[in-house]
């Protein structure tokens, strides 16, 4: 069967959910008219917890109504409103002692990568300037936007409680700014200065749960941990047992987004399995974890792969057409052939990709593209991890997750995947003696 595939096969219709602005609108919300201490102190509050302002005001309101019966805010003295902000604050940090209430120990492992990353804020810009455009001074006095004027030879911000005179020149372009082509404009702080307007993400697929969930009830299922800022490029051990401290779905979060978990700027990755008893830890090694039909359903025969796409296929609609795509599986194959070296590929966020084809003994071969996001971040040709990883060649058995797709070829359709994460068990590796030679010569 040929490998001669078009360009177009390598990735599928672009199927995942916006992610833009998710987990970002309470910073755009407006600070209900507190005074400027109250929104210190509550801005404090919710960089110490980890929190959006816009959370931070919305459970301060909720506090002073139960406690004080305080229904309208802006009615109260704001000495008074200054007090009860204290009290919030001093109460919530005892409850909380000094820990980050929102953040949770998720355990399990990662399957791989997403390939294309996307700005977090784009849709907040978006609206905001939309808002800017009808009422000026709506996106201004809600804190939306801030708009940049001239003050001597500085940059001066004027925002929702003032103006503020930063200390940035006014003969280059203001920090943050961004051009409506009439004047400068900028997302802000609560504090009222100038906020970044892109925020890029990458979803890493993690299979597991939070951790009390997961050693008491074994509940596992697949999330999307939301890497953002510099964890875009994030080096992931592939399938390798861990702890991940993340931020839980919103309760009340859109249909898209309840699998979705959210991290911090000092997100680290903890590579263990002491979570659970010794005896079932060899049950975290991907071999078992990857595949036990009674953890998960996302194992399929790599002669199921068609099977699967017509059975858990997917539909959407994209300029007035719908439209299909398969599932995301892990599959295990012998790797037919290899490319380690990466090709140039305009379709790929990177811009470059790698080609790997496995066996299936009833499809034929089985074409993976690997994006060039996976390349970077997963160490995708080598097996295992840390000192007892080597890089693996043809006619090894390999671990694979991704997306199924369909490409059809003079009238027969076959499978094929994009591949967001490989996983090589050493003894089910062949060791590839030249890293550039992946011919059957490597073997003589």
């Amino acid at each position: 069967m040929s490998n001669a595939w078009d360009k177009e096969d390598e990735y599928e219709e672009n199927y995942e959910p916006e992610a833009n602005g998710f987990g970002n609108v309470a910073d755009s919300n407006s600070t209900a008219n507190l005074p400027k201490e109250v929104l210190d102190r509550l801005g404090k509050y919710a960089e110490r917890t980890g929190k959006k302002l816009g959370d931070a005001i919305t459970e301060f309101l909720e506090d002073i109504k139960t406690n004080y019966a305080c229904e309208d805010v802006s009615q109260e003295d704001d000495d008074l409103v200054v007090d009860w902000s204290e009290q919030f604050v001093l109460e919530t940090r005892r409850q909380s002692s000094g820990s980050n209430s929102k953040l949770q120990t998720w355990v399990g492992s990662f399957l791989g990568v997403h390939d294309k990353k996307s700005d977090r804020l784009a849709n907040i810009v978006r609206a905001n300037l939309k808002l800017y455009k009808e009422d000026p001074n709506e996106a201004v006095s809600s804190g939306r936007l801030g708009v940049f004027e001239k003050e001597g030879d500085k940059w001066a911000l004027l925002h929702k409680e003032g103006k503020t005179v930063l200390d940035a020149p006014a003969n280059s372009n203001p920090p943050f700014g961004i051009n409506t082509a009439k004047e400068w404009v900028c997302l802000t702080s609560y504090d009222n200065q100038p906020a970044p307007h892109v925020k890029m993400g990458r979803y890493a697929y993690f299979l597991g749960g939070e951790e009390e969930d997961f050693v008491k009830n074994g509940s596992i299922t697949m999330w999307r941990v939301d890497l953002t800022g510099e964890h875009v490029y994030h080096n992931i051990d592939v399938g390798r047992p861990c702890k991940i401290q993340v931020v839980p779905p919103r309760d009340n979060a859109s249909e898209a987004f309840k699998d979705v978990l959210g991290i911090y700027s000092n997100f680290e990755i903890t590579y263990t399995d002491e979570y659970v008893p010794e005896n079932v830890r060899p049950l975290l090694q991907p071999p078992k974890y990857w595949t036990n039909g009674e953890f998960h359903d996302l194992y399929v025969s790599i002669d199921s792969l068609e099977e699967a796409y017509e059975e858990r296929k997917q539909f959407y609609t994209a300029g007035g057409e719908k439209r299909q795509y398969g599932p995301l599986v892990i599959t295990r194959a012998i790797v037919n052939s290899l490319n380690t070296e990466p090709r140039e590929s305009e379709y790929d966020s990177e811009g470059e990709n790698y080609l790997m084809v496995l066996n299936s003994p009833i499809a034929g071969d089985v074409t993976c593209w690997i994006p060039g996001a996976v390349g970077k971040t997963c160490s995708p040709f080598r097996a295992h991890w840390g000192e007892e990883s080597f890089d693996y060649a043809e006619k090894s058995t390999v671990f694979v997750f991704g997306r199924i797709g369909m490409a059809t070829r003079d009238g027969l359709t076959t499978p094929k995947m994009t591949v967001f994460g490989v996983y090589g068990h050493p003894r089910r590796c062949r060791r590839r003696e030249t890293g550039g030679d992946t011919g059957v010569g490597q073997f003589d």
